[in-house]
């Protein structure tokens, strides 16, 4: 498997009984970047995450962390994970968490207190350390677990929803120490999330997920650019009227009015379109006030994606 790749699997493949939760998965994540996995709920991304972690055992097909056989001890010393719902003993402080962590991946009891230190104030739980983690908030426990995934120095992080219980100003500055993570350390980043907007800004590539099968995988910017090739969008003084002059062109292949009443159309063959469009707004004694090229999502080609995924 390639050596460039820090997650790479080939027909990765776990069943339950008959239920097929994850199918000839081929994930590739290239090293040193931030990656998106997104998908509905049941899509099959936990068990993937499980798989990855080595928790759970593939039904078939194969897959390597670094080069490394998923849930072979060399792998699980270049991975970190933080669940989306992390449990702690309610006893323990932590600091203690952090130190024990620390130690049991092999550091000395100095280089774990120094450990713990560090993590805690990036985390900003500094003034928590002794504080026990039974009366943490739920974003507290969030930034504690991505602590603790953190402990051992990873050169990989898988992040299950890392974002869902912080507050928006705490989304905001984990999502800014993940981007600084990746630049200044270039550790690989692996997001399993539902929050598209705050995912787009923070990831070079993604993966979208659905029935356990991968439906797209590639950059954001290549995505995009699939997605919005052919797509215009068109703002008028009267854009009702426009729309009907428009609606019979041949140049035009698609077009619909959003709620917004703005005019969304693809075609082929821009020249041809571009003057019909001018001849349509001349027409009907409309102001042009927008044409180009329709600007999309992470959002908008996670519904085109899946919309395309049922209809086939």
């Amino acid at each position: 498997m390639t050596t460039s790749l820090m997650i790479e699997t080939k027909r990765l493949t776990k069943t339950f009984g008959a239920f097929v939760a994850v199918k000839d998965l081929d994930l590739k994540v290239r090293t040193g970047s931030i990656h998106g996995f997104v998908g509905p709920n049941g899509a099959g991304k936990s068990t993937t995450l499980k798989m990855l972690i080595g928790a759970i055992r593939s039904t078939a097909g194969e897959g390597r962390i670094g080069g490394h056989p998923l849930g072979s001890e060399a792998a699980r010393r270049l991975l970190g994970y933080s669940s989306d719902r992390p449990s702690f003993y309610r006893d323990m402080t932590a600091w203690d968490y952090l130190v024990h962590m620390a130690e049991l991946s092999g550091m000395r009891i100095d280089e774990a207190e120094s450990r713990a230190r560090e993590l805690l104030k990036w985390l900003e739980l500094a003034e928590f350390s002794d504080a026990k983690v039974g009366g943490f908030s739920a974003g507290m426990k969030q930034r504690l677990s991505l602590a603790l995934a953190m402990a051992h120095r990873p050169r990989l992080l898988l992040l299950d929803e890392p974002t869902a219980n912080l507050d928006p100003d705490g989304r905001a500055s984990l999502l800014e120490q993940l981007r600084q993570l990746q630049q200044e350390q270039g550790i690989t980043i692996f997001i399993s999330s539902h929050i598209l907007p705050e995912l787009e800004q923070l990831v070079d590539a993604v993966t979208m997920i659905d029935k356990g099968r991968i439906v797209a995988e590639d950059s954001i910017s290549q995505l995009k650019q699939e997605i919005s090739s052919n797509h215009y969008v068109l703002t008028t003084s009267d854009n009702e009227a426009v729309y009907r002059a428009l609606e019979d062109k041949a140049c035009v292949q698609e077009i619909h009015l959003d709620a917004e009443g703005v005019i969304h159309l693809t075609s082929d063959d821009l020249a041809t379109l571009q003057d019909t469009v001018m001849e349509a707004v001349s027409a009907c004694k409309a102001l042009l006030k927008n044409f180009g090229e329709e600007q999309v999502s992470l959002d908008d080609i996670y519904r085109k994606t899946m919309r395309q995924d049922k209809d086939s």
